[in-house]
């Protein structure tokens, strides 16, 4: 299956018959509305690739490995993230990122020390109540438990501004919409 973004005419809205649209970059959303349209994946052939072949020159400037064993949790109050241009989220297996590390024998540290490969060693979801997590799971929280705290630092959204520590969320009267109304799914109720 295939996944398009597709602009649709907001003049069509609420027009009968066919709403006209066009196929356009999966990026057009967050560039020409700020709004998040899912993060994107790509295949490595090994973990060390991961790494090795970053589609950006200059890297990955923010690293962050998950694990059940991580130094820090995003329940801190002084957990942040730093400002990013390019940022990774690595996620491992039912075993971890650990058993990842050791099984990829380009890699030149043991499993045991996967957390020095990353900026920041987090565990998104502490007492978490199973031995493991699966990992479609482990993707869907993790997102979200750090979408608050990677939108106040995107690099190229950041510039000169300053974000305070504690501000986690936008506050609902400064959220805009992209054709100036409240779509129709919306809810009055608190």
């Amino acid at each position: 299956s295939v996944r398009c973004t597709v602009e649709l005419d907001v003049k069509a809205y609420g027009s009968p018959g066919q709403i006209q649209g066009k196929v356009v970059s999966p990026a057009t959303p967050r560039e020409d509305n700020g709004i998040y349209w899912g993060y994107t994946t790509r295949l490595a052939a090994s973990l060390n690739q991961v790494f090795e072949e970053c589609p950006w020159e200059e890297g990955y400037d923010l690293k962050v490995g998950t694990s059940e064993r991580g130094n820090t949790t995003v329940d801190d109050p002084n957990f942040a993230i730093p400002t990013y241009k390019h940022s990774l989220v690595v996620f491992g297996g039912v075993a971890g990122i650990e058993e990842c590390v050791d099984a990829d024998e380009s890699m030149k540290i043991p499993g045991n020390q996967s957390h020095k490969l990353f900026d920041q060693w987090i565990n998104t979801c502490p007492f978490q109540g199973s031995r493991t997590i699966r990992t479609e799971e482990a993707v869907l929280i993790t997102l979200s438990r750090l979408s608050p705290h990677f939108s106040n630092n995107k690099e190229e959204e950041v510039k000169s501004k300053t974000v305070p520590a504690n501000k986690k969320t936008k506050d609902a009267a400064s959220v805009s919409f992209s054709d100036g109304s409240v779509s129709d799914e919306s809810s009055d109720e608190e």
